[in-house]
């Protein structure tokens, strides 16, 4: 890796993460998560228990444990479908932290927690891959795919 690229990776990770992060309910049924998505144009939320993040619920948990069942989504809470324990990097960590743990548990997307475990921001793949085509000057194309540059929708929670 050159050494341009590990100044890029060296980088705190609250640099390219969102703050935004929408969350859910641990009680919320799956009618209610999936309108909450909608909505706001999210690609997952972060499951809340008295301000702990507990778990990720996504489109693709919906459509799976869910849809794909033929179940009926206000009979089934969250609670039930969401991933757990998440995985996270504290806010101190790397964007290469982040990209270590990602790759490492073969995630796209890390909470962010401060040191007592709150939660302060998400990032994913696609954040990764906008921030280093934005170091790149976006002049790799396949970096600028990745980040799914131009017309396509830019949510950082897709």
């Amino acid at each position: 890796m050159s050494t341009e690229n590990e100044k890029f990776l060296a980088v705190s990770v609250t640099k390219i993460m969102a703050e935004d992060v929408p969350i859910v309910s641990l009680g919320e049924n799956v009618k209610g998560a999936a309108a909450l998505m909608e909505k706001k144009d999210y690609g997952c939320l972060i499951v809340i228990d008295e301000d702990i993040a507990v778990g990720m619920v996504t489109e693709s948990d919906i459509v799976l444990k869910v849809t794909a069942e033929a179940v009926d989504p206000t009979k089934v809470l969250v609670q039930d479908i969401m991933s757990s324990p998440l995985i996270s990097v504290t806010a101190s960590a790397s964007v290469k932290d982040a990209a270590e743990e990602m790759s490492t548990f073969n995630v796209r997307k890390l909470v962010v927690t401060d040191d007592s475990g709150r939660l302060v921001g998400l990032v994913t793949s696609i954040d990764l891959a906008k921030w280093l085509a934005s170091q790149e000057n976006y002049s790799d194309v396949t970096l600028n795919a990745l980040a799914k540059l131009g017309p396509l929708k830019d949510s950082p929670y897709v």
